[in-house]
């Protein structure tokens, strides 16, 4: 029975939307000028809703694809200066950690051999330092020969360099130089990690041997990732740094991520007849990865403009019109179309829809019952 109904309903609304002969009361029944008349029981059964031309930021575009990526400053590879074996690790890919934080320990017999001589050095140049100066104050009191202060001043000089260099070498590799110079010879180093990042690669594993050209592990800075566009030749020329970009990864939905254009290069890429344009994102999201494929929109312009919905246009013949409601009968009004964003599209004669009662609900579905 509530089937029979519903059909019933429908019938009637589809007969009514179509200007059938149905009797209207008099109060409903506007003086006809070739427009539709729908009563106000038929304007919601058809959804039928206006609305008002709006003033709305409706920019020109231009397509363009890509994929997230990392700048140079925002990777780092994790070696062992001077080689050695690892005895402990426990990273391992994704995971994440901080600027600092030890990643592995390694042990080799010649970074015992390397403090050793670091301290045999400090103490002969405590000597030589010594033995300078008291060389110095012979010689300024004309006490001694030339030739012996000058030994004693190369000898200082030549320890104090030496001295130096075995400093820098033990820094390099990660030995603690507090405790060394306070007597603690370490017999095993740890790396460190040279930014905040996550792991995307470990590459050996305890007991290995690792050389110093061997990268151990590799890090991304998630924080600093960019988006990377390539923009065809014949749009590059509207480009400009600090424009707006949206872009959404490719089957991500319809949320889009937030940016703007940072960087355009001069250079084309012959295969492609492209142009490099690069974006900082602005918001930081855990769900963007490097490699990424996105497709984006660059906002060429950034002025307001006069706007209607999308869905209040309909078409005859590839031609774009609106209906406009006067005292309840729908008319016909032809419109030129310019740019479209979110759903919007431009209005360019737009002064000829100002204090109109325009349908923005419901549009396609009346126009098809006119048509009738």
């Amino acid at each position: 029975m509530l089937m029979f109904k519903k059909v019933i309903v429908l019938a009637i609304f589809g007969l009514a939307i179509a200007g059938c002969g149905m009797e209207q009361k008099e109060s409903e029944t506007p003086v006809s000028r070739g427009g539709n008349v729908l009563t106000v029981q038929q304007k919601h059964l058809a959804g039928v809703e206006t609305g008002a031309i709006e003033f709305k930021l409706v920019s020109s575009t231009v397509s363009c694809t890509g994929e997230i990526e990392v700048p140079p400053q925002g990777m780092a590879s994790v070696t062992a200066p001077l080689g050695g074996y690892i005895v402990q690790t426990r990273m391992v890919p994704g995971a994440q950690v901080r600027k600092g934080a030890v990643l592995a320990t390694l042990s080799n017999p010649e970074y015992i051999v390397l403090q050793q001589r670091y301290l045999e050095t400090a103490g002969e140049l405590t000597f030589a330092e010594q033995d300078y100066r008291r060389q110095k104050m012979l010689h300024e009191q004309d006490a001694n020969a030339v030739k012996k202060f000058q030994e004693s001043e190369s000898s200082f000089k030549v320890l104090k360099a030496r001295l130096a260099g075995l400093r820098e070498q033990l820094k390099m590799i990660g030995v603690d130089m507090n405790r060394l110079e306070a007597g603690n010879i370490q017999s095993t180093i740890q790396l460190r990690s040279p930014i905040t990042g996550f792991i995307t690669e470990v590459n050996h594993h305890p007991g290995q041997f690792v050389e110093p050209s061997e990268v151990i592990f590799e890090l991304v800075d998630m924080r600093d990732l960019h988006v990377h566009l390539n923009v065809f030749e014949q749009d590059i020329s509207t480009v400009r740094k600090g424009q707006a970009i949206r872009f959404r990864p490719s089957g991500g939905g319809e949320y889009a991520y937030q940016g703007s254009v940072s960087l355009v290069s001069p250079k084309k890429n012959l295969d492609e007849k492209t142009f490099d344009v690069h974006g900082h994102i602005e918001s930081e999201d855990n769900q963007l990865k490097p490699g990424m494929f996105v497709e984006a929109e660059i906002l060429i312009s950034d002025d307001s403009v006069y706007a209607l919905p999308e869905k209040a246009l309909v078409y005859n013949r590839n031609k774009p019109l609106v209906l406009i409601e006067e005292g309840g009968q729908y008319i016909e009004q032809s419109v030129e179309t310019g740019a479209k964003m979110d759903g919007w599209v431009e209005i360019v004669n737009h002064h000829e829809l100002q204090q109109k009662k325009i349908v923005t609900q419901g549009a396609t579905r009346l126009f098809t019952a006119m048509r009738k």
